[in-house]
Formats: C-alpha cells, sequence, structure tokens
C-alpha cells in the first residue's frame, strides 16, 4: 500500500533517481565476470527504466525510460500504465526542471536551492552513489576505506576491477548487481541502494542503447501552459 508521506515525497524521490541512474553509466559490476578494456565509458544511453521504493509495509514502483549524455545531460521519464507521460525529471549540469503533468506544475532551479535538510537531501546521497572509480582503474579484488572528495568515510568492495558494494558508518550502503557489455562497454542493470533508516531503492535497466547518437532537444523539457514553481518549492508543494 502506497501511504501518504510516499505520495508526497515522490517527486524528490524521484529526482533521486534520475541522479541514481547517471551513477548507472558509471558504476559496474560482473556475474558473471565480465571481460572489458580498462577505462571504457558510457557516452550515451537510451533505456527503459523500473524503480521500486519501499520502506517498512509501504511502497510504490514505476516505469519509464532514461536518456544519459556524458556529462551532464539527463532525462527520465514516468509513463502510466496506457503510455502516457506523468512526471519527468531534466537535468542539464546543475539545471534542474521537474514536471508533474498531473498536476499542471513544473518545479526549476540549481540542485543547490533544494531544502538542505529531510528528503532535500537525497541527490547528496545520490552523488555519493555516482562517485566511483573508472573500471579496472583502481583496486582489482578486495575491499578498501577511503575518504570520499565529499569528505565522507566509506568502505568499498571490487570485484574484476569494478565496484559492487559500497557503504556508509551509519549504515547507508550501495549494491551494483547484474550487468551487461552493451557495444563494448561495462554497464550496472541494477543498483540498490539500502539507506541507515530502513528504506530501499531499485533501479532497473532494461533495454540499453549505448554510445548511440540523441538529438540535443531530447533534453528540452516541455513547460508550455505549466505554472512553473522554483526548486527550492519543491517539498513545500507536494
Amino acid at each position: 500500500m502506497i501511504g501518504p508521506s510516499m505520495k508526497r515525497h515522490f517527486p524528490l524521490l524521484f529526482l533521486l533517481s534520475t541522479l541514481f541512474l547517471a551513477s548507472g553509466c558509471a558504476i559496474f559490476t560482473p556475474k558473471p565476470p565480465l571481460e572489458y578494456r580498462p577505462g571504457v565509458q558510457v557516452d550515451t544511453l537510451s533505456a527503459g527504466v523500473s524503480l521500486s521504493i519501499t520502506k517498512g509495509e509501504q511502497g510504490m514502483g514505476a516505469n519509464g525510460f532514461l536518456l544519459y549524455q556524458r556529462p551532464d545531460r539527463m532525462r527520465m521519464v514516468i509513463l502510466s500504465p496506457f503510455g502516457t507521460t506523468i512526471m519527468e525529471t531534466v537535468v542539464v549540469g546543475e539545471e534542474v526542471t521537474v514536471v508533474d503533468n498531473s498536476k499542471g506544475v513544473a518545479f526549476r532551479g540549481l540542485l543547490a536551492e533544494l531544502p538542505q535538510q529531510g528528503q532535500g537531501d537525497t541527490w547528496r546521497q545520490a552523488r555519493w552513489v555516482m562517485e566511483v572509480p573508472a573500471p579496472g582503474s583502481s583496486l582489482r579484488d578486495g575491499t578498501v576505506e577511503r575518504t570520499s572528495s565529499m569528505g565522507l568515510k566509506e568502505r568499498v568492495t571490487f570485484e574484476n576491477g569494478l565496484v559492487v558494494v559500497k557503504s556508509l558508518a551509519n549504515g547507508d550502503e550501495a549494491h551494483y548487481n547484474d550487468y551487461e557489455v552493451v557495444n563494448g562497454v561495462p554497464l550496472a542493470t541494477e543498483i540498490i541502494m539500502y539507506s541507515h533508516d530502513g528504506g530501499r531503492f531499485r533501479i532497473k535497466i532494461t533495454e540499453p542503447e549505448v554510445n548511440t547518437d540523441l538529438a540535443p532537444e531530447a533534453f528540452t523539457p516541455h513547460v508550455d501552459n505549466l505554472t512553473i514553481y522554483p526548486l527550492s518549492a519543491l517539498q513545500g508543494k507536494q
């Protein structure tokens, strides 16, 4: 059952999922061990996505599609069972636009304008998940403790030169599973984050196309006839 609090925070969780999926373009793990050329990376990605969020007895899920272009362009669209757009998020550099078609509103601004506490802090968790070394550029097998560029002390486990688990002292964990080599590039097709407060966030990528051409207008949000609020109002308007 989807509780009121889950519905209220869905736009921010949706923004988090967009940032997570950007990390999926850079985080990999083998099953079975993959053969890949160290240093290869995803420059563009288009794929279907399935999202699920659970905490306690509450949960919700959605399906849609993702577009990504290195280094900083992302678009994720959530679709209804009938194929119409319910919500979409577009990230270009530090600018974010979240469109809620069901309410006829959009939120636009910079990532730094999100509330500093509560659900507004979730994008920083996504940044932590995104921060990993390139495939094959660090430890091949084993676990290391290090301090991230965000100043967080973390434990990172590698297999076959690829990150498989990251964890923080507070209990947050990120797991990177189910990998494929697509167009010569290793690609994570599942990312799961377990939060210290009992939440679970899962993203599954399907039918990926890697390093194909994407039109620049693919990252232009459509906000005609919508009421636009600053991104900092996102939490308060839900």
